[in-house]
């Protein structure tokens, strides 16, 4: 196997290309839309964290983390390239006496899992920490080392370092769907033609299970939409503020410049994959009440805003029934490998399971341990990971 394409431009593609490139294989990577980044990443709210309850997901974001950490230096990017890493931290806060206690559980197990930095604060310590918390938090759980970072800065370094290892960028090229010989996929068909690869890599976020089933696979990947909303300077946000998630509603929101970024991830039926999602203009108003329970000072931001400084986005998360990704082969279509289903955990989870993909594909980790691969049982009993912010 040495020619792989891959298919999908986003922060896990683009990744992907960059470590496959540099294990040596000839890599394509195609993308429908004229630019990088610019649907499912663009959309994302770019937040990092290590805090997992599942040990393979705490050590794949502990390896995701130290990579953003020294972005520049694994890339050998120029010292100007930035991708604003800003480790605020990632505070969960709960005003229920039972989730307090599940709290301090989770933060045992956490530390006994390679997380010996996850603080557990109650009482006047979180009230000096945090002073724009409501009286009526009980508990929370904090590390410092979480964040959120720029998603576009973080793909352009990765494209720059793809492309010192040859990797061919091919922009405004759509796959209609994937070539076939017998059970193998020997490449993929374009407007322009056909392509032919010794292997093809889907990273195309919510088209991957559409992809798939031009070849007859079906694949357990749920699109589901998801709203952001931006607002813009406001001088009563904390901007010294954790990411900070309500965990009895999942309301959530962080610092964003001088303004903010809030979200909260409502149960919605999943749709079909669209390139552009239309947003609910009445989420603002219940995100912003979602995060006043636990955060009052979100009541005086409210009162005091303007119209033309809020900006309602919305995308697709690509779920999986057990909230983790697919990163690996289809047993049945030789030359088909998938990297998708992240549930809301793409960016967050980019370096490491970019370069298991390359591992794998080169062979230097064995497939029969890849916990991520699609014959896992997690992923048809839904017994994965459930926190999915």
């Amino acid at each position: 196997m040495n020619r792989i394409i891959i298919v999908g431009g986003g922060i896990i593609g683009v990744a992907s290309s960059y470590f496959l490139g540099k294990a040596g294989f000839q890599v394509i990577l195609l993308e429908r839309e004229p630019t990088l980044g610019s649907l499912t990443t663009a959309a994302s709210l770019q937040a990092v964290r290590a805090q997992f309850t599942d040990p393979v997901n705490i050590a794949m974001m502990k390896e995701s983390l130290d990579f953003y950490e020294q972005f520049r230096q694994r890339l050998d990017l120029p010292p100007e390239h930035d991708i604003g890493f800003h480790q605020q931290g990632y505070l969960f806060i709960t005003s229920e006496e039972d989730a307090a206690a599940r709290m301090k559980e989770r933060v045992a197990y956490q530390r006994a899992h390679g997380l010996p930095d996850v603080d557990y604060l109650e009482g006047d310590e979180l009230r000096r920490r945090f002073p724009y918390l409501a009286p009526e938090v009980r508990a929370a759980t904090f590390r410092q080392r979480d964040g959120w970072l720029s998603a576009h800065e973080a793909l352009l370094g990765f494209r720059q370092a793809a492309r010192r290892c040859n990797v061919d960028f091919r922009t405004r090229t759509e796959v209609l769907e994937l070539l076939q010989r017998g059970e193998r996929i020997t490449g993929v068909v374009t407007p322009a033609g056909k392509l032919e690869a010794d292997a093809v890599v889907l990273a195309a976020g919510p088209f991957t299970g559409r992809l798939a089933r031009t070849a007859e696979v079906e694949l357990p990947l749920d699109p589901v939409r998801r709203h952001r909303v931006v607002i813009g300077a406001h001088e009563l946000i904390p901007h010294d503020g954790a990411m900070t998630i309500d965990e009895d509603t999942g309301a959530h929101w962080r610092p964003e410049g001088p303004g903010a970024a809030l979200a909260w991830a409502e149960p919605e039926d999943p749709s079909p994959p669209q390139r552009h999602v239309s947003p609910d203009p009445n989420f603002t108003f219940r995100v912003m009440e979602g995060v006043y329970r636990l955060n009052p000072f979100w009541l005086d931001v409210a009162e005091t805003l303007r119209r033309d400084n809020i900006f309602l986005h919305a995308g697709q998360y690509t779920v999986t029934p057990d909230h983790n990704p697919i990163i690996g082969p289809v047993a049945e279509r030789p030359g088909l490998w998938v990297i998708s289903g992240f549930s809301g955990h793409g960016v967050m989870a980019t370096p490491a399971s970019a370069r298991l993909l390359a591992d794998l594909m080169s062979g230097n980790v064995d497939l029969d341990g890849n916990p991520f691969a699609l014959t896992r049982a997690s992923l048809y009993d839904g017994s994965g990971e459930q926190m999915v912010i």
